[in-house]
């Protein structure tokens, strides 16, 4: 009979928390970091965006303003008499914050242009015949198509490009009635290019300093955890000490009082008697309270060993569910055995018979009088290998939904009145998922549609 002996991982479940819980932290900081930075980057770019764009209105409504007052003055006489001074006069004049200008009547008609560059007027003629230059508060934002910008050029199609305009409009008045409208535009090409380059550098720049705060977030979480670590290795090294030294005074304090109980004197004495009775069971239980945490103290210390042999678990498990007859019996409750007649396995047998007996033993403990608990074995197929599928079934009352991913917790319980009246320290499950660890496979547990719950515990064959 070959055996193999393996040794599980150092510390398996207390890295994985670790390491769980540096991610969690790395996120946080990037997340917060990042977001700080963003709103920083956004609110510099609205700044800008808005100073930039106010400016450009305000420059174009003051020279609206200027005009029309022109307009509802002498010179819009002259405009219906075919005389348009507005190029030699100062408000008209074509500059960089009035690229163009369009006088129209009440009519359509036009009374009077200026343009920087030949052909603006028809496309803002036709953008006012179809109504699209009429404009929400007096600006909108248009694109127009321009040519190289060089008059001696002419309109050469090769070169005409888009570009965009602040339009503005104005209706003017003659005598209390309406007279005309008036448009007006200016280029503003440059500041929508610019806004588009400064996203793009503020997005490039955001990347940069996201990728480095990720980076500086695992340092800083990295270096958070250097004090849990050490509070954690403290705590495990303590409780694996503790429970070492209490074992030997607990054997003793056992034996003295199972001597004790064997006194005539003490059995003549009822009251005597039942505090015996009661010292011995408290014993007991704080025997079983240090032998669970000195084995949780050996897992997190990577000390448990895997000694894995081929043996036939069937007869096994029967004899396990029989060694529990007797506290199956003195809750009325039926134990139930499900597996093939032969169930050969390489695993190691005292683990697996140690893990059925914790999951048996808390079936029972939840299950009412008159209950039944139920333990499957079989040999499944998974990923091209063989696996060790075990099932216990019980017909309690099942585990609340909001507990079931806590059950496996060190000293976790989910109905605390239940749980101290039935016993335990709530380890047992903790324990069970240790050992599923160490040998290789995985638990869960699950409320059953009929009522009760089910643990299912996959392992490699």
């Amino acid at each position: 009979m070959k055996f193999s002996v393996f040794r599980s991982g150092a510390s398996r479940s207390g890295n994985d928390l670790f390491a769980r819980t540096q991610k969690r932290l790395t996120w946080r900081y990037s997340a917060v970091m990042s977001v700080f930075l963003l709103l920083s980057f956004l609110i510099i770019y609205l700044l800008l965006h808005l100073l930039i764009w106010n400016n450009q209105k305000e420059r174009l409504n003051s020279l609206l303003d200027a005009e029309v007052k022109q307009l509802q003055g002498p010179m819009f006489d002259e405009l219906l008499q075919g005389k348009d001074h507005g190029p030699g006069n100062q408000e008209f004049t074509l500059s960089a914050d009035q690229s163009f200008y369009v006088i129209l009547n009440t009519e359509g008609g036009l009374l009077g242009s200026g343009e920087i560059q030949p052909g603006l007027k028809e496309q803002v003629l036709k953008l006012a015949d179809s109504g699209a230059a009429k404009t929400a508060k007096g600006l909108a934002i248009v694109e127009l198509v321009q040519g190289s910008g060089l008059l001696h050029k002419g309109n050469d199609p090769k070169d005409s490009t888009k570009a965009a305009y602040l339009l503005g409009s104005r209706v003017f008045e003659r005598k209390g009635q309406p007279a005309g409208i008036l448009y007006a535009g200016k280029d503003v090409t440059f500041q929508q290019q610019l806004f588009r380059w400064l996203l793009g550098v503020l997005a490039a720049i955001a990347a940069a300093f996201i990728l480095l705060a990720a980076v500086f977030s695992r340092v800083m979480s990295r270096q958070a955890m250097v004090p849990v670590r050490e509070a954690y290795d403290r705590q495990k090294h303590f409780a694996a000490d503790a429970s070492h030294e209490l074992r030997t005074p607990l054997s003793v304090m056992l034996s003295s009082i199972e001597t004790l109980k064997l006194e005539d004197s003490i059995n003549e004495q009822a009251f005597t008697r039942h505090v015996v009775d009661g010292m011995y069971s408290e014993v007991q239980r704080m025997t079983a309270l240090t032998r669970d945490l000195l084995l949780l103290a050996r897992s997190d210390a990577g000390l448990l060993e895997q000694v894995l042999r081929r043996f036939d678990l069937a007869p096994v498990l029967a004899l396990t569910l029989s060694g529990l007859g007797v506290l199956a019996e003195a809750k009325q409750i039926r134990l139930t055995l499900e597996a093939p007649a032969e169930l050969p396995v390489k695993q190691d047998q005292e683990k697996l018979v140690q893990l059925m007996v914790i999951l048996l033993e808390n079936a029972i403990k939840f299950t009412p009088a008159g209950g039944r608990v139920i333990l499957r074995a079989a040999l499944i197929q998974k990923n091209s290998s063989t696996w060790l599928a075990l099932e216990v079934q019980d017909t309690g009352v099942g585990i609340p939904a909001e507990d079931l991913s806590r059950i496996f917790e060190r000293f976790y319980r989910p109905d605390q009145s239940r749980s101290r009246e039935a016993g335990g320290h709530g380890l047992g499950l903790a324990i069970a998922k240790e050992l599923v660890d160490t040998l290789g496979g995985s638990i869960r547990a699950e409320n059953c549609p009929g009522g009760g719950s089910v643990f299912r515990v996959e392992l490699r064959s």
